[in-house]
């Protein structure tokens, strides 16, 4: 196992910084005595402390495991601990450049700081006598999920009975839970595929070769070209291995290894196109759906005779439908529809992270409808009547006796007339507990209702609301709702005769809300100019709640912004009534939405008036409170929150395209949520008295600008950004809170 003694020295690429792999927690004191160690900033040991001298006095050989690459996997005897471990080092046939000498130990490092069940531990990591290194695991026994999924094509009848298609989703859940703990860390495996997946003999699995991994904060680093298809045309695609060998071989002039990696057939097509700057967390989203597909089909999604064409099919989404695909197997639409969300090229329309992915999958496993079906109400009630199998078993089973009942009896030319009177009888009972069933679950679907709504999920709550008004029609609570919905959309003559109980069915009684329907029940849609004085009324009649609501619709529409912005600025005074003369101004940003400013306010609280308008900027410096998640459209770029007193950043989906936010002067002491805004490139967070840098931050490859306290400068999250190339604009160290 000994290297050649003219090999380069031990490369100077490592994750220098431990805390990237912490979490930014509040611990207790507890906790604190229990991970201050591995929270604590530490840099990784140079060359020299590596040295282990001779590693054949403490390990002896046993058999070759596997090889591939630069690198062979032996097992080995620890005499120190005295039991079998797995060796990773370089082959002896190799001569391996500084390069592959820095990947080989940047794998080791990154590998061990990932400590998750489902992630193969690492032992130890150390260099030999003549500087060549290698690092020891856990030796697994087991089996890839590559070769289960080749018995399994191949029919053995021994392995379709152990390997159940619950069986397998079961093993890629604890792979998808694996891969989301990395993401966590900040880390992308890029080489997610069924040979890279062990599965043991006693159920354990381990997802395996983080050779491709790397930090997120690293992919900014590559001044690599993208590669080009024409110089892999001619080259045969082999199952399973990975394009980067391929590249090596074609492109051996290159002084540096391609960062572009993975397997076609699982790989995204940004990484197939070679761009660093494009992969990110849901690249791995598309592997694993990729993996799912296979599961499902026994086939790869993508599949060709050269690489050329596998990428190509990639790039152009050329996936065939999971059912037709393998018709046999009667693939469920629900988990088809999962692989194929994982799967889609632009990584905008898929699972926006590997939680979601898992959320899905556990709806499904738990008879519930995925967001990946994009579900009917037929569809949600297929899946009760699934849930309480039990229930409907005893009814399809009353069924068929009185099925063959009735058939005996009108045989007997109506011999027993009396008889399919009673049986007939017990199918109304049968069919009267499925709808007590339905009745029973019909409150859970209210009270998503309510958690919707105050997360201003309107059009999630209007869906929810008609299902379990669909379950049980007599839901009093549900038909109020029903009518105070209607009053926001301004359909006003429906809405009155719900809430008068004249449509047919019971209804909560809410005199406040009732008389504000009966006052506008003749009247079509207000105009601009009658907004204020309906603001009012929902504000004395028990509505005030549906003011979001209200504007979210009337926002939404087409709309003169010379009469509506008017409307708004006076609906802001009567929900503000401290604020003094009211700042407000707007105009048209170029490409659509608007830019709006209403800076200046300091008792601005309630900025309902502004849901549902697309903003592109907003400006609320100077202002209260404002509840941001009021801000429902996705289109905004630039936010400007300095000088309020807001003490949260909160992680809002519908802002995750926000370039510029001004943070300056508030109470936002945790910038934990900062990684939900990927596209940062102005970020300002001085003058914040009592701040905590989050490490996260240099997750924010896009960031440009930094607006931060002087007495940050040393920082070391602070310099690493300066050392990226960030702008660093310090202020004095004396903050201003509001």
């Amino acid at each position: 196992m000994d290297q050649p003694d003219d090999k380069p020295r031990a490369p100077s690429r490592e994750i220098g910084n431990a805390d990237l792999f912490a979490d930014d927690i509040v611990f207790s004191d507890t906790e604190k005595i229990l991970f201050e160690e591995d929270l604590k900033e530490r840099a990784p040991d140079g060359p020299e402390g590596l040295m282990e001298g001779n590693p054949e006095q403490r390990y002896t050989p046993v058999r070759k495991l596997n090889e591939g690459g630069m690198k062979a996997i032996w097992e080995v005897d620890d005499h120190r601990t005295a039991r079998k471990v797995a060796m990773a080092l370089i082959q002896d046939s190799k001569i391996a450049s500084e390069q592959d000498i820095d990947a080989f130990l940047y794998e080791a490092r990154l590998t061990a700081n990932l400590q998750h069940p489902n992630i193969i531990p690492i032992y130890d990591i150390a260099l030999d006598e003549n500087g060549n290194p290698y690092f020891t695991m856990k030796a697994l026994r087991g089996e890839t999920l590559g070769e289960i999924l080749k018995k399994l094509r191949a029919g053995d009848a021994a392995y379709a009975s152990k390997y159940t298609r619950t069986r397998l989703l079961n093993i890629f859940l604890e792979v998808s839970n694996a891969i989301n703990y990395a993401h966590s860390k900040g880390v992308i495996h890029l080489d997610l595929k069924p040979s890279n997946i062990i599965v043991g003999d006693y159920g354990d699995v381990h997802v395996l070769d983080w050779g491709l991994s790397t930090l997120v904060t690293h992919l900014g680093e590559s001044n690599s070209e993208p590669v080009s298809w024409h110089s892999v045309d001619e080259v045969s695609l082999e199952n399973g291995q990975t394009l980067t060998h391929y590249l090596k071989h074609v492109s051996g002039s290159r002084e540096k290894r391609s960062v572009v990696g993975g397997t076609p057939g699982y790989m995204a097509p940004e990484q197939a196109q070679g761009a660093p700057a494009d992969i990110d967390f849901q690249t791995d989203v598309y592997a694993l759906g990729a993996i799912l597909y296979e599961l499902l089909t026994r086939h790869c999604p993508i599949e060709g005779g050269t690489v050329k064409e596998a990428l190509q099919k990639t790039v152009r989404g050329e996936i065939p439908d999971p059912g037709k695909r393998a018709p046999e197997l009667r693939i469920p639409a629900a988990l088809a529809a999962i692989a194929m969300k994982a799967l889609q090229s632009d990584p905008a329309d898929r699972y926006p992270s590997v939680s979601a992915l898992i959320a899905d999958l556990q709806k499904y496993q738990d008879g519930f409808a995925t967001s990946a079906e994009n579900p009917t109400f037929f569809r949600h009630v297929v899946l009760l009547v699934k849930r309480h199998k039990m229930a409907v078993g005893l009814i399809a089973g009353s069924a068929a006796v009185i099925a063959a009942v009735l058939f005996h009896s009108f045989a007997k030319i109506r011999k027993s007339e009396a008889v399919a009177v009673g049986a007939l009888a017990d199918l109304q009972v049968k069919n009267d507990y499925i709808a007590a069933v339905a009745k029973k679950v019909a409150p859970t679907y209210l009270d998503l209702v309510v958690r919707e709504e105050k997360e201003y999920a309107f059009n999630a709550a209007e869906q929810a609301l008609d299902t379990g008004l669909a379950f049980d029609p007599s839901l009093k609570t549900g038909w109020m709702w029903k009518g105070k919905m209607l009053l926001c959309q301004q359909v006003f003559s429906g809405a009155w005769k719900i809430l008068s109980g004249n449509h047919g069915h019971p209804v909560q009684k809410d005199s406040a809300t009732l008389a504000l329907a009966e006052k506008y029940k003749d009247q079509p849609p207000v105009p601009d100019t009658g907004i204020p004085e309906l603001v009012r009324d929902f504000e004395s009649h028990n509505m005030a709640g549906g003011i979001p609501r209200l504007f979210y619709h009337l926002n939404r529409q087409p709309f003169n912004p010379q009469t509506r912005f008017v409307a708004i600025a006076q609906a802001l005074q009567i929900l503000n009534p401290k604020v003094e003369n009211l700042h407000f101004a707007y105009q048209a940003a170029s490409g659509g939405g608007w830019l709006v400013d209403a800076s200046g306010n300091p008792n601005l609280d309630d900025i309902s008036p502004l849901c549902g308008l697309d903003i592109r900027t907003l400006d609320l410096s100077g202002t209260g409170s404002p509840d941001l998640k009021l801000i429902t459209e996705g289109n905004m770029v630039e936010l400007r929150l300095s000088g309020t007193t807001l003490n949260h950043l909160p992680g809002l989906p519908q802002l995750a395209e926000l370039r510029t936010l001004d943070l300056g002067r508030t109470h936002i002491r945790n910038l934990a949520n900062i990684i939900k805004y990927p596209h940062l490139a102005s970020l300002d967070i001085s003058g914040i008295d009592g701040l905590a840098i989050p490490r996260q931050l240099v997750w924010n490859r896009n960031l440009r600008t930094l607006t931060i306290d002087e007495k940050f400068k040393d920082d070391p999250t602070v310099r690493a950004l300066a050392r990226r190339g960030v702008i660093m604009i310090y202020t004095d160290d004396h903050p201003h809170i509001p």
